[in-house]
């Protein structure tokens, strides 16, 4: 029974991690939605989508499709921020305690020393700590192929 728990939450986890990506919906109809998932009923599956394009190359500013006619959900993008393993590289790195750090894995987020929050969106914060940080996030960023 507490398998079947954990495995619920990680797959809503892995849902709500699909958020603001860009995904590929196929229906079973055989039409397909293309689109930025900004929305998910975790009881339905029902999803919602935000500029979108269909198969008949239709542009539409938002979509909300049933789960039940939902047969896939491809993501286009993965994200190449990691929480948990930017923690690891501030502390490594950084010299950044983990008492002073908490990952958030549902949401892919770090908060450190409650004031600073790291996200695929950046870091927001201020001060020196948050200057070490963004300075660090740059460079992570670097290691994983990408630039901010």
């Amino acid at each position: 029974m507490a398998l079947a728990a954990e495995a619920s939450r990680r797959f809503a986890s892995k849902l709500n991690n699909l958020l603001d990506k860009n995904v590929v919906i196929k229906l079973n109809n055989g039409s397909l939605y293309k689109g930025k998932l900004s929305g998910i009923d975790v009881n339905t599956l029902s999803i919602a989508l935000e500029e979108v394009t269909d198969s008949n190359n239709n542009k539409w500013p938002l979509v909300i499709l049933y789960g039940g006619s939902i047969t896939e959900i491809l993501v286009e993008e993965e994200s190449i921020f990691n929480a948990r393993e930017f923690a690891e590289y501030l502390a490594r790195y950084g010299g950044i305690g983990w008492h002073l750090m908490k990952v958030y894995d549902d949401i892919n987020v770090l908060e450190v020393a409650k004031t600073i929050r790291v996200s695929k969106d950046g870091v927001e914060g201020a001060g020196p700590m948050a200057q070490k940080i963004h300075t660090l996030y740059v460079e992570y960023l670097r290691t994983k192929g990408a630039s901010r």
